[in-house]
């Protein structure tokens, strides 16, 4: 048995120092008698004595100043321990502890500056790739520690990200929730008393449009000062290994071209000149060079790259295609004109999270009926369950996920626990899932399914003729006028090049510390369910990558001693056309995992995060206010189904499946399956 070593606020999870419970014979004299030791609890005060910071923690008598050393050394990022000094005074002198000696109930703290973990210093800056989401997040912990020696680099003229600004329809909203979603989540810049950005976002829309989750982008941008640090227009070509891998002194060379950008702001057209010029690899030197300006070279000591995952719709042609008689075009990057979809018979090829985007936009337009083809269905979440697994802290359990799921599922007439994906129990209790596309999340799914007017065929393409899509099960889907292709997006393997990148150890391009990747990693592997958004992974991955980058001897210590198992990606895993970068989600988990479990320094500065991110849910968008925002949004689709005509007026109405009271039944089953 061991003592978990606490601060003055926050525990850290590892165990430390040794903890004696072993039971001892007093009676006993002579050498034995020299054996015994004290068990006894004291409440021990440490104190830096150039800050008078202060530092408790409770501590067995009998512990030795080397053990506290060790795990104070620990929670320092693994410094030199022999650094460390204990120091105690007695009588009118003070001693000097030795490893030997016993810990005092008040000791002074010479060789550390602070309990906090010291920041490596580097000689050159940090290179931040990409500034979508993740780019400005990494730019907002840096500006936090009052580091403003680094500069992000990104092809587009403004800040959001490919995702946003390209790869999503003028349609487009967010599927989950604004609250757990905004890029200045975290209790540093979305807490109460919080001033730029307004704060824990009150008054925004659950699920905000496109335009305006670009505007949150640009809004953080401008509050926070991150455009300074913006080359914007700018594409990094390659980025190179100056020196050898794991020497001190080395460096990396990013090789920048300035580019003239080109974004839709109209939905429909053509691919864009960037769009034809990329390759399927990617979009690496798609982009027109701008010959006004200069390519240069920008050195930095470490560098991350955010390279998305929703790069290149996956390219399907169908044999027949040009005998359709119809309209066939893909749903993304605002290629299609869905005017094209009114009162139609759509085919929707797909069942990822753009196949939800689609299914609302079409009955948003008014499409007359619409087939999800797909060859698996892959689950589906309502808004309410979306949110209730955002604000559970700790996380749900899949089974109870899957029950969430099923009130909704019933309006589809589809049990969710009879899906490809999940695996449990013979009684239900137990379950998982696995699958290789993440939630796609609204409640339009199951309302227009419900109605009849969207219908899940599990089957697949086999060819086209006139107004006519034949599936390889024989079955002829005929009157069709549309047909939007939603198979995927394809990750983009020229990252690869760009950085050099051979394989991934956790999120390390390489295998090296300096050198940071991760890319929304893909799919669900999950036995428990604690978030359906970006806003507390990213917290959480980007705190581990700047927490790495400056306590270096962590990484080489835990490294050296055999500690640091992560899981590794090569490329051509699981598809061939899978890059060495594109990791999924139990890569993703089991890094994080892995590595959290070791550093006790790391566990100290994301340890709030599950409290706060239950406490942003329900502030920022509490339940009342999710029900009143589902239920209008509801309301509006059954309004406009009418009128438009996709169904009956006088049809009966079909009430919105989850309430307060259900959801407040929720709070008590999550309680019990925590004290199991």
């Amino acid at each position: 048995k061991s003592l978990v070593l606490w601060s003055q606020s926050l525990p850290m999870a590892l165990e430390l120092i040794p903890y004696k419970s072993v039971e001892q014979d007093f009676s006993v004299t002579g050498p034995k008698a020299g054996q015994l030791v004290s068990t006894t609890h004291i409440d021990c005060e440490l104190v830096i004595p150039a800050t008078q910071e202060v530092f408790s923690l409770p501590l067995q008598v009998c512990t030795k100043i080397e053990d506290l050393k060790n795990a104070l050394s620990a929670k320092l990022g693994f410094i030199q321990h022999d650094e460390i000094l204990f120091v105690v005074k007695q009588g009118c002198t003070y001693k000097r502890l030795q490893n030997s000696d016993q810990v005092r109930k008040r000791m002074s703290v010479h060789g550390i500056k602070s309990f906090k973990p010291p920041r490596h210093q580097y000689p050159h800056p940090y290179g931040i790739i990409g500034a979508g989401y993740n780019g400005i997040k990494t730019a907002l912990y840096l500006l936090k520690d009052g580091q403003n020696d680094f500069t992000i680099f990104d092809r587009y003229d403004k800040v959001g990200g490919h995702a946003w600004l390209e790869s999503a329809n003028k349609t487009t909203r967010l599927q989950t929730e604004f609250a757990t979603y905004h890029v200045w989540f975290g209790e540093e810049w979305s807490s109460l008393g919080s001033t730029k950005c307004g704060g824990p976002p009150v008054d925004w829309e659950p699920w905000p449009c496109r335009d305006r989750v670009v505007e949150h982008f640009e809004l953080c941008a401008q509050e926070y000062g991150i455009y300074a640090h913006c080359q914007l227009s700018v594409d990094v070509e390659s980025a190179d290994l100056v020196g050898r891998e794991k020497k001190e002194d080395r460096y990396y060379q990013l090789s920048c071209r300035p580019v003239l950008p080109h974004r839709k702001d109209t939905q429909g057209g053509e691919k864009l000149e960037h769009h034809k010029n990329a390759t399927e690899a990617g979009y690496a030197g798609a982009f027109k060079p701008d010959t006004q300006r200069k390519p240069f070279v920008f050195t930095c000591s470490c560098y991350c790259i955010w390279p998305g995952n929703l790069i290149n719709p996956r390219q399907v042609q169908y044999v027949g295609e040009d005998l359709f008689d119809g309209f066939i075009e893909y749903g993304v990057e605002m290629r299609c004109d869905y005017q094209n979809v009114v009162a139609k018979n759509v085919i929707i090829h797909g069942h990822g999270a753009f196949t939800m985007e689609n299914i609302r936009t079409c009955c948003e337009y008014g499409a007359k009926h619409i087939w999800v083809v797909c060859r698996k269905r892959n689950l589906t979440c309502p808004r309410v369950v979306s949110w209730f697994i955002n604000q559970a802290t700790p996380p749900i359990t899949a089974a109870h996920c899957l029950n969430l799921l099923k009130v909704a599922y019933k309006l589809c007439d589809y049990d969710p626990w009879d899906m490809h994906s999940v695996s449990c129990n013979a009684s239900r209790t137990n379950a998982s899932v696995a699958q290789r596309t993440r939630f796609g999340i609204g409640d339009i799914y199951f309302l227009s399914a419900a109605y009849g007017l969207m219908e899940i065929v599990v089957d697949n393409i086999k060819r086209c003729s006139a107004k006519t899509v034949h599936l390889e099960s024989g079955r002829k889907l005929e009157d069709a006028d549309v047909i939007l292709k939603c198979v995927g997006m394809l990750p983009d393997s020229t990252v690869d090049k760009v950085v050099k990148a051979k394989f991934m150890r956790g999120y390390w391009i390489n295998g090296d510390p300096r050198r940071f990747s991760c890319a929304d990693p893909d799919g669900i592997y999950a036995s428990n369910f604690s978030g359906t958004t970006i806003g507390p992974g990213a917290y959480n991955y980007i705190a581990l990558m700047k927490h790495v980058w400056d306590c270096p001897n962590e990484w080489i210590q835990l490294d050296e001693a055999g500690h640091l198992n992560l899981p590794e990606h090569y490329a051509g895993d699981p598809d061939p056309d899978s890059p060495a970068y594109f990791i999924n989600a139990r890569h993703s988990v089991g890094t994080s995992f892995a590595y959290s479990i070791l550093s006790p320094a790391l566990q100290d500065k994301t340890a709030h995060m599950n409290s706060y991110k239950h406490w942003v849910a329900h502030y920022c968008c509490p339940v009342e206010k999710l029900l009143e925002a589902a239920l209008a949004e509801w309301d509006d689709y059954e309004k406009s189904f009418r009128e438009k005509g996709m169904v009956p007026k006088d049809a009966p109405y079909i009430p919105y499946p989850y309430t307060k009271e259900y959801i407040e039944e929720q709070y008590e089953v999550h309680k019990k399956d925590v004290t199991k």
